[in-house]
């Protein structure tokens, strides 16, 4: 039993309740089947049993390389069962990728799927502590072990460890769209205390929920959000393995999800797709937006489309969901994230650490139960920015006098272009706004003259052909001259990150390269 504030069930006990309360109740559709909790339960014992069985334990960090299935579910859930630390990595790492991960977790046990096997032999010479690569779905060279074999011969029941609510749950590296990826350390009692603030905010109901998932599992979106929210919420998770606009729209029908969450990138895929003729979404409730800034205009349409509140928030993978929200009957302000939740405090914060009154600008510092433990393994990253004051963000954003969020853009991100300051996501917002175009980004690039120039970065709506020159002459209609971009960049496409988010830093080499051509 939870009394009071401070108390936490940690993921091993929640899955055990649940599946004891509900043990018939879908947990999981995936592919048209439907996989109760009790059978998902049983399913990570008999993993937990396995990896037990090789001396994994506690505080041990396990790699999981899978596709975003519920075999990564069950691989994540098993790690919990025995108090290691499940480390999520995504299926689309190359080998050198998997490396580094592999060399700053210092995993000594990897869960992968048979088509994986090539990357993690081209790498695993270069892992001394790589000892136990268990395959998936097949079997492998002589050097792994076959997860088929083993589950067949390992007992359905696992009594989870007792684990500190302090100790570490879960790894996840973050998507790096302004750097070299980190691992990002979530506790037992951080992610327990997310899922309860961002439930209550949102009214989640108990038992009564249906999560459609298209975000990957291999994040924290997907896995502490959606599929951690499922099992907090005795909920059902609806998972699709990748995006996909009609068949998710198909799945939201079919199975009557009540809860979306995405990022702007989704949502405007989503927009695109939508035909109330062939899709049935009247049982869907409430939508969630994060991992970027969304363009007001598009969340307006979206409501006013699909009939339902599109709620934008706040979060990152270091307080391990959303610490900002709007609310869902009080208070909304154009363009704003709403305000802090739950146990959560937002500060705005000058270099110096000071904080800043409404209407100013600085760096966006969270303090609350949801803070995780810092980065593994680094250990100047993790003082820098995991400070007694809160988590230093590395956001921009400012707060209004009734302690409502709008958030910026990212300080790496920010484009000073003749000592003037231009926030992408502000000229973004406008370009996005454009009939003619589909995607937008804005991202600077070197000037001699200048410091940064600020260059968009448009794809077009399907069929459309937007000139340079009226795109550029929209901007000047509806923005200051210092803020107007230099030029307009026509793209096929923009690179993504696994929820959607653009990765500024890629697509800012790739400007930088074309230009140079």
């Amino acid at each position: 039993m939870l009394v009071g504030r401070n108390a936490v069930q940690t993921l091993g006990a929640m899955l055990e309740s649940t599946a004891r309360w509900f043990p018939n109740k879908p947990l999981i559709i995936f592919q048209g089947k439907a996989i109760t909790y009790d059978d998902f339960n049983k399913s990570a014992a008999r993993l937990a049993g396995v990896l037990s069985g090789l001396g994994v334990g506690p505080g041990v960090p396990v790699g999981i390389y899978l596709r975003s299935r519920p075999e990564l579910a069950v691989a994540y859930h098993a790690c919990q069962k025995i108090g290691a630390i499940a480390v999520p990595i995504s299926a689309s790492y190359k080998p050198n990728e998997l490396e580094g991960l592999g060399r700053r977790t210092g995993m000594p046990a990897l869960v992968c799927s048979s088509d994986s096997v090539p990357s993690v032999d081209a790498v695993r010479g270069e892992l001394p502590k790589l000892k136990h690569v268990l395959v998936h779905g097949g079997s492998g060279p002589s050097w792994t072990i076959s997860l088929d074999r083993e589950l067949a011969n390992c007992a359905d029941h696992f009594e989870p460890v007792a684990v500190d609510a302090e100790a570490v749950a879960a790894t996840f590296f973050t998507s790096g769209t302004t750097g070299s990826p980190k691992g990002a350390m979530q506790t037992h009692r951080s992610i327990y205390h997310a899922l309860r603030d961002m439930h209550a905010h949102q009214k989640m109901r108990w038992n009564q929920e249906r999560f459609m998932c298209a975000l990957p599992l291999f994040n924290n979106f997907g896995a502490t959000g959606m599929l951690n929210g499922s099992i907090y919420a005795a909920g059902t998770l609806i998972l699709i393995e990748r995006w996909d606009t009609q068949a998710i729209l198909n799945l939201m029908a079919e199975h009557r999800a009540t809860f979306f969450a995405g990022t702007p990138t989704m949502f405007t895929y989503l927009l695109r797709g939508y035909d109330p003729t062939k899709h049935d979404l009247a049982s869907l409730r409430t939508c969630m937006a994060g991992g970027a800034p969304f363009p007001p205009d598009i969340m307006e349409r979206f409501e006013k489309t699909f009939g339902v509140q599109l709620l934008n928030s706040y979060g990152a993978t270091e307080v391990c969901g959303s610490c900002a929200f709007e609310s869902p009957s009080g208070l909304r302000r154009r363009g704003s994230v709403g305000a802090a939740i739950g146990s959560a405090s937002i500060d705005i914060q000058d270099d110096e650490g000071n904080s800043l009154p409404p209407g100013s600008r600085g760096e966006i510092v969270v303090s609350g139960d949801t803070v995780g433990a810092g980065y593994r393994q680094e250990r100047d990253a993790t003082a820098a920015a995991f400070t007694a004051r809160g988590w230093r963000s590395g956001d921009l954003g400012e707060l209004d006098e009734n302690g409502l969020l709008y958030v910026l853009d990212r300080k790496k991100d920010l484009i000073i272009t003749g000592g003037s300051n231009i926030f992408p996501s502000e000229v973004e917002a406008v370009l996005a706004s454009h009939p003619a175009v589909k995607l937008a980004a804005v991202v600077g690039v070197p000037d001699a003259l200048k410091g940064e120039l600020a260059i968009g970065c448009v794809v077009p709506n399907d069929g459309a052909t937007p000139s340079e020159e009226a795109l550029l002459a929209y901007c000047k209609d509806r923005l200051a001259v210092f803020k107007i971009p230099r030029r307009i960049e026509f793209l096929q496409s923009v690179p993504l990150g696994p929820t959607g988010k653009i990765l500024k830093r890629v697509l800012r080499d790739q400007i930088g390269e074309d230009a140079a051509d």
